[in-house]
C-alpha cells in the first residue's frame, strides 16, 4: 500500500539493463527546464482547454485549479473547492478534463473525493465571464462511488470523441484501496472500483437528467450497476493518457502492489489481470484463475529495482516542438524521479534521474511536456535547439562552408571524424538549421541571385528548393512558430521589412521593423521557444524586439557602434541574452537575462568572427571565435572554463554556427 504521504524519494541506483528492460540513455535527447514554474500546493495535474487559447491549468490537490495564459508562468485561480475536497494522501481533487466543445458550452468536469466520506465524485462545471473562470456555484454532480479505504482512488479524467460527435468522458477507478484488493473488487463486474468506466455526459441542459448515458457498446450494458464499465482489472491507473495520434489509443501506468509497476494499452471490454496477476506474476491471491490467456498482458513493466515503487503514467509524445521523436510514450517512476521512455524499437530507456516526486505529466494545447512535482514544480521539457548540430549528439559541431567551391566541411562532435558534402555554388550563403523536424541541422543554403533557399535533408538525403527573398536580403532561418521546424525568413535591408514562411501553416508574415542601418539579431529572448524579431541599432546601441509571447515592444541598451551583436544562451536560463564582442579589444559583454548583470570577457582578437554555439553539450552556449588569419576556432567551454583549439577552415571560409544564425 503506497500513499503520496508515504512515498519518499529515494537515491535512485541507475542500472543499465539488458535489451528490453530498464537501459539508459545519455545523454537525453531534449532540454530540461528546471523548473518551469513553482509556487504551487501539491500539484497533481497540467493540462489545457483546447479552446484555441493555449492556456495551461494546474490542478492541486487541495481542492484549486489555476491557470496562466500562454507564455506565462504567472497563475492565478481558476475555480476554488476546497470546502467540498477530502484532501490528504491519496484524496484530494484528483482530475480535470474540459468538454470538447468547452470554447462554445463552457463545460468542464473534476474528479474529487468529497468531504467528508471521501466517496469520488465527478462533477460537471461550467466556466463563466467568456470562460475565463471557473463558477463553484454551476455543480452538477454526474458519478458518485463510496470509496472503501483512503487510498487507490485513480482520479484521471479524460475526455475522447469515439463517433463522430459522441464525446466520451473515460474514468479512471483504482480497487478501492488497503493492499491487494481485500473486497476482490477489481475483478467483480458488478463493482465500479478496479475499472477504467466511459459515459456520455449530458451537456444540453443547466441541470441534467439524465447526467449521462451510457455508450451501447460498453461492454456490459444490461447488466445492473455495470452499464459504465470499459475495462475490469486494474489496481490503480493514477495516470493515463489518449495518445493524439491514430486511434487514439489509451496508454494507462497502473501502480503494482510490492513487485511491478506496468503499462498497458486499454481496450473495449479487456481484462487487465489484478488482482490475479501484478504484471506477468501470479500474485497467488487467486492461484486457481492464473490462467495467461484470459488477461490482457502488460504492454511493458518494470520491477522495483533501485529504489523504484511506483509508476507515474504519461503520454505519447506528438507535439509541434519536434523536443522528442513523434511516437515515443513518456513516463516516470514517483520514488526515485526517473525519467523514462518506451521507445518506438519497444525498449525502456531511462532518460533523465531527477530529484522530483513526479505525481503526474502534462501536456499543453500544442502537445508539449511537463513534468508535475508534488512538492511544488512544473518543469518543462524542451526541443534541443543545439545550433549546427549535424550527428545528433546535442553538441554543436565546426563546420565551414567554402564559397568559392560551394563544399561543406564538417568536424563531427561525436566521432571527430570530417565530413566534406558538396551543396551550394559560389555565393550562396550557409543557412544551416533543422528543416525537417529530425533534430538535426542540415545543409542549407540561400542564393541571393535567385532568392531561393536549398535544403539538404538530413532525414533521407533528399533535396527541396523554395523560392522566397530577393537579391539584397539577409536570410535569418529559424523557428518562428514553435512548430519544431526551421522557417524561412528573410530581412529586406531597403525597406526595414522581415518576410516569414511559415512551416507549419504555409502562411507568409510580414513585420514592419527596424531602420536603415539596424543589424538584425532575431533569437528567443521571451523563453517561448519562438524567435522573436529583433535588430540591433549600432547608432546608439539599443536593442529593439517584438516579443512573440505577446507582441510587446522592449528597447534596451547594450553595446556601442563598432560592436558586432552576438546571440546566444550564455547563462542557460533558456532565453537569449544580449551580448557584443567589441574586435577593437576583443572583449565579449553579455547582459544575462537571468539577473541582469553584465559579464566582461577578453576573448578574442581583432578580425576574430564570433561562432557562439553549444559545444560541449551543457545547453549552455560558449564564447567561441574563428580566427580566418590562420583558421582556428578558439572555444571557452561553458562547463568547465576550459580552452579548446581547433584547427578547422581556411581565411576565405564561412564558420557554420556564424553570426547570422539565430
Amino acid at each position: 500500500m503506497k500513499t503520496f504521504r508515504s512515498l519518499i524519494a529515494l537515491s535512485s541506483l541507475v542500472v543499465v539493463f539488458a535489451a528490453g528492460s530498464l537501459g539508459q540513455s545519455n545523454p537525453p535527447p531534449f532540454r530540461y527546464q528546471i523548473p518551469w514554474a513553482t509556487g504551487f500546493s501539491s500539484p497533481l495535474l497540467l493540462t489545457h482547454a483546447g479552446d484555441g487559447s493555449r492556456r495551461v491549468f494546474v490542478v492541486e490537490r487541495g481542492g484549486i485549479i489555476k491557470v496562466a495564459p500562454p507564455g506565462s508562468t504567472t497563475f492565478s485561480n481558476f475555480m476554488n473547492i476546497t470546502t467540498r475536497v477530502l484532501s490528504g494522501g491519496e484524496r484530494g481533487l484528483l482530475g480535470l478534463a474540459f468538454h470538447p466543445d468547452f470554447e462554445n458550452n463552457g463545460y468542464f468536469f473534476v474528479n474529487y473525493t468529497r468531504q467528508t466520506d471521501g466517496a469520488t465524485v465527478v462533477s460537471r462545471f461550467k466556466a463563466i465571464n467568456n470562460n475565463s473562470i471557473g463558477d463553484p456555484n454551476s455543480e452538477r454532480p454526474v458519478l458518485t462511488i463510496p470509496q472503501p479505504f483512503s487510498n487507490h482512488n485513480g482520479g484521471m479524467i479524460a475526455f475522447r470523441e469515439d463517433a463522430p460527435g459522441q464525446h466520451n468522458l473515460y474514468i479512471g477507478m483504482g480497487d478501492g484501496g488497503s493492499g491487494n484488493d481485500p473486497g476482490n473488487r477489481s475483478q467483480n463486474i458488478n463493482d465500479l472500483l478496479g475499472k477504467f468506466l466511459r459515459i456520455t455526459p449530458n451537456v444540453t441542459d443547466e441541470d441534467p437528467n439524465p447526467a449521462y448515458t451510457n455508450p451501447p457498446d460498453n461492454p456490459y450494458v444490461g447488466i445492473p450497476g455495470a452499464d459504465e464499465i470499459f475495462a475490469v482489472g486494474v489496481r490503480n491507473p493514477w495516470r493515463w493518457s489518449f495518445d493524439r495520434g491514430g486511434d487514439r489509443a489509451l496508454w494507462a501506468g497502473d501502480v503494482g502492489q510490492n513487485n511491478i509497476e506496468e503499462v498497458s494499452i486499454i481496450g473495449l471490454g479487456g481484462n487487465y489481470g489484478w488482482r490475479v496477476y501484478e504484471g506477468t506474476n501470479c500474485t497467488g491471491l487467486d492461484p486457481s484463475l492464473c490462467i495467461p490467456a484470459n488477461y490482457d498482458m502488460p504492454l511493458f513493466q518494470y520491477t522495483h529495482t533501485g529504489g523504484r515503487c511506483s509508476i507515474t503514467g504519461g503520454y505519447v509524445y506528438r507535439g509541434v516542438q519536434n523536443a522528442l521523436l513523434k511516437g515515443e510514450y513518456v513516463y516516470a517512476d514517483y520514488c526515485t524521479g526517473e525519467i523514462f521512455f518506451w521507445t518506438l524499437n519497444n525498449q525502456q530507456i531511462m532518460v533523465l534521474d531527477t530529484s522530483r516526486n513526479i505525481a503526474s505529466f502534462g501536456e499543453d494545447e500544442d502537445g508539449e511536456l511537463y513534468v508535475v512535482g508534488l512538492g511544488g514544480t512544473i518543469d518543462r521539457i524542451l526541443p534541443n535547439k543545439t545550433s549546427a548540430d549535424f550527428d545528433g549528439d546535442l553538441r554543436t559541431d565546426v563546420g565551414v562552408f567554402r564559397p568559392e567551391t560551394g563544399i561543406w566541411y564538417r568536424l563531427g562532435s561525436r566521432t571527430g571524424n570530417v565530413a566534406i558534402d558538396q551543396f551550394g555554388t559560389a555565393g550562396d550563403i550557409p543557412v544551416a538549421k533543422d528543416y525537417d523536424g529530425d533534430l538535426l541541422s542540415d545543409l542549407a543554403v540561400f542564393r541571393p541571385s535567385e532568392g531561393t533557399w536549398y535544403v539538404l535533408r538530413s532525414t533521407d538525403n533528399t533535396f527541396f528548393g523554395a523560392q522566397f527573398g530577393a537579391d539584397g536580403d539577409v536570410p535569418l532561418a529559424g523557428d518562428y512558430d514553435a512548430d519544431g521546424l526551421a522557417d524561412f525568413t528573410v530581412y529586406r535591408p531597403s525597406n526595414n521589412v522581415w518576410y516569414t514562411y511559415r512551416t507549419r501553416d504555409q502562411g507568409v508574415s510580414i513585420t514592419q521593423f527596424g531602420v536603415a542601418g539596424d543589424v538584425p539579431v532575431p533569437a528567443d529572448y521571451d523563453g517561448d521557444n519562438r524567435v522573436d524579431i529583433a535588430v540591433w541599432r549600432p547608432s546608439n546601441g539599443v536593442w529593439y524586439r517584438l516579443n512573440s509571447t505577446n507582441g510587446g515592444f522592449v528597447a534596451l541598451p547594450f553595446g556601442q557602434d563598432g560592436d558586432v551583436p552576438v546571440r546566444g544562451d550564455f547563462d542557460g536560463d533558456l532565453r537569449n541574452d544580449l551580448a557584443v564582442f567589441r574586435p577593437s579589444n576583443g572583449v565579449w559583454y553579455i547582459l544575462r537575462s537571468s539577473n541582469g548583470s553584465v559579464q566582461i570577457l577578453q576573448w578574442g582578437v581583432g578580425g576574430d568572427k564570433p561562432v557562439v554555439g553549444d559545444y560541449d553539450g551543457d545547453f549552455t552556449d560558449d564564447i567561441a571565435v574563428y580566427r580566418p588569419s590562420n583558421g582556428v576556432w578558439y572555444i571557452r567551454r561553458s562547463s568547465n572554463s576550459t580552452l579548446q583549439a581547433v584547427t578547422f577552415g581556411l581565411e576565405n571560409d564561412i564558420p557554420v554556427p556564424s553570426i547570422d544564425a539565430p
